[in-house]
């Protein structure tokens, strides 16, 4: 009489397990688990801010000042807060910064921060993409500015937004620009079946005033 009652205990768990791994991928259970989430711990943040330092805090949590490289990050969603290091209390505003980070990647911040809302630099990131062919890539680009253009490895010269270009994996140079904003010039990285995220913020020109007399 035990066996009937065993081997409908082990259907009732199984039938538990697979709707729990159908509503919640077991990969993101594992990651989760602290046996398992050493395994996952498998991505790197790099954060720089050229001309000056800034505090840094992922999901709230501080991670000392810029330059910073973080690693053994889970890939997930993460929310980064940059506040720029000044002797002036309140001259400078936090940031916030959505990123994903996908596994085996190493995601870059590099940003200027201005007073007010001014910023200059890029964010970038993959996600892994199987819709692309063999050796293969592609290339998702926006702009804070308008009017915006990519001209990439002196090729390929696109109106911003860029939506999944398709590129040979490699290396390439990017360079940004758009009416009264500074221009905007980095290197990129196109991997096989992922798409390169990159967010760019570029600083206005600032106006002459000697400029707009002329032009009265």
């Amino acid at each position: 009489m035990k066996k009937p009652k065993t081997a409908y205990i082990l259907i009732i768990l199984l039938l538990i397990l697979s709707v729990l791994f159908f509503l919640f991928p077991f990969e993101d259970i594992a990651k989760n688990l602290p046996v398992l989430k050493t395994f996952y711990k498998n991505t790197t943040l790099e954060i720089t801010t050229p001309n000056g330092k800034a505090s840094v805090k992922i999901n709230g949590k501080s991670y000392g000042e810029t330059p910073a490289t973080i690693t053994e990050l889970v890939a997930d969603e993460y929310e980064v807060e940059l506040t720029r290091i000044s002797e002036s209390s309140g001259f400078y505003k936090p940031h916030i910064f959505n990123i994903k980070l996908t596994k085996n990647s190493t995601s870059r911040i590099n940003m200027e921060i201005g007073p007010d809302d001014n910023l200059h630099g890029f964010i970038l990131y993959y996600t892994q993409d199987n819709t692309t062919g063999e050796n293969k890539g592609k290339l998702i680009l926006t702009s804070n500015a308008d009017n915006a253009k990519a001209i990439i490895s002196s090729k390929y010269e696109e109106n911003i937004p860029v939506t999944n270009l398709e590129l040979t994996a490699g290396e390439y140079n990017v360079k940004i620009s758009a009416p009264n904003f500074e221009d905007l010039e980095f290197p990129i990285v196109i991997r096989e079946k992922h798409i390169l995220n990159v967010k760019v913020y570029q600083f206005p020109i600032p106006v002459s005033f000697d400029l707009v007399e002329n032009n009265e």
